[in-house]
């Protein structure tokens, strides 16, 4: 295993998350990129569908805040327990290159139901061409946060079906993608 690897296992256990990889999944390894950092990663047997897991622990954060902040004084600062709705449009904004995307947030007793959460959202994008993810041409993008633990980011990667390369149609996603739209991730 990876140190990657070893990290997001830890990362699961800290934040008491339920994690199975979808059947036939295997693990492939970290892609470094200037865009966005990611813990682990897998991908379908096809290669058609690649999944990325990003965890950002509170407590963690709560640790390098107040680790950068020793011998400072600070009046006011934001709570990181609200910053989840801004990571998740920024970072459907930096992987998209500036593409306005209309995410779905979705009701809190759903989160809650799907994935234990306080709150979730889905986008679909194009991606930009950078290197991010050479292969790819699309992505879905799933946060999920619960409050005081954590905030989870899945990012799945996949090529656009429709044909037309200057229309992005987020309905029309291939079957690995629709078969494995909601990974199988919850706070205990």
């Amino acid at each position: 295993m990876t140190s990657e690897t070893d990290d997001f296992q830890t990362l699961l256990a800290e934040a008491g998350i339920e994690f199975t990889p979808p059947p036939g999944f295997d693990p492939c390894p970290v892609h470094e990129n200037s865009v966005f950092a990611y813990q682990y990663a897998h991908r379908s047997p096809s290669g058609d569908l690649e999944l990325r897991y990003r965890i950002d622990s509170i407590k963690r954060l709560e640790e390098e805040r107040r680790i950068a902040n020793e011998g400072m004084e600070v009046l006011a600062s934001t709570d990181l327990n609200n910053l989840h709705e801004y990571s998740f449009m920024a970072t459907l904004f930096n992987l998209s290159g500036g593409m306005l995307a209309e995410p779905s947030v979705f009701k809190p007793e759903t989160s809650a139901l799907l994935y234990n959460a306080d709150w979730c959202a889905l986008g679909f994008i194009r991606l930009a061409d950078n290197d991010f993810a050479p292969g790819y041409d699309s992505a879905y993008v799933l946060a999920i946060h619960k409050s005081g633990v954590a905030d989870i980011y899945v990012i799945g990667l996949y090529n656009d079906i429709s044909g037309e390369p200057e229309h992005f149609d987020k309905n029309s996603l291939p079957p690995v993608v629709k078969i494995n739209l909601a990974p199988a991730l919850r706070f205990t």
